[in-house]
């Protein structure tokens, strides 16, 4: 089980180390507990550590001109994680919105593309989210993204090739009873 305390620091600690690899990894903890037990926090989480894997993937955003920025967002990131050990929801709160605030900044002053990081972010994560077997509306419905968007991203991607083999549904019963039953048979 990941608390929103650990959520946060594996996201600022993938962050200080400028590591791609680990924040992704940070993403994919983040997204399987989001799916386990939905929350605002946790779903921001995932998308902005998607977000900031994307930036630390970019040569362009790891020169000079954006160290202020990394600067300001390892605050951010550090806050984050102050404020969700102390249980403190207002200021959490306004430090993810900081926080979306300053990942935005980075992408504005060198926009490339049509869709924005954060957009992107949303997207894929409701696809990643259906293509884990999620229905299509409540991924939708979970993210805000529009039905058609998923399809047609998860569609262009082929992200259901990625995710390897489906279980069955007798298999993901077992896995929802046993979640909710407390690991018990």
């Amino acid at each position: 089980m990941l608390d929103l305390p650990t959520a946060a620091k594996l996201v600022r600690d993938a962050f200080r180390t400028r590591n791609q690899r680990k924040m992704r990894k940070a993403n994919d903890k983040i997204m399987r507990e989001w799916v386990l037990s939905p929350s605002k926090k946790l779903y921001h989480l995932s998308v902005y550590s998607y977000v900031l894997a994307k930036i630390l993937s970019k040569p362009r955003f790891m020169g000079r001109t954006y160290s202020g920025k990394h600067k300001e967002i390892d605050s951010l990131l550090s806050r984050l994680v102050s404020f969700a050990q102390t249980n403190n929801k207002k200021e959490f709160a306004q430090t993810l919105s900081n926080l979306k605030n300053s990942i935005q900044d980075v992408e504005t002053s060198d926009a490339r593309y049509i869709k924005s990081i954060m957009e992107k972010g949303r997207l894929k994560t409701a696809a990643t989210l259906y293509a884990q077997g999620i229905s299509l509306s409540a991924a939708s419905e979970m993210t805000g993204v529009e039905r058609q968007e998923i399809m047609d991203y998860a569609g262009k991607t082929l992200m259901f090739d990625r995710m390897g083999e489906g279980e069955t549904l007798s298999k993901r019963l077992k896995k929802a009873r046993k979640i909710l039953m407390g690991g018990k048979k």
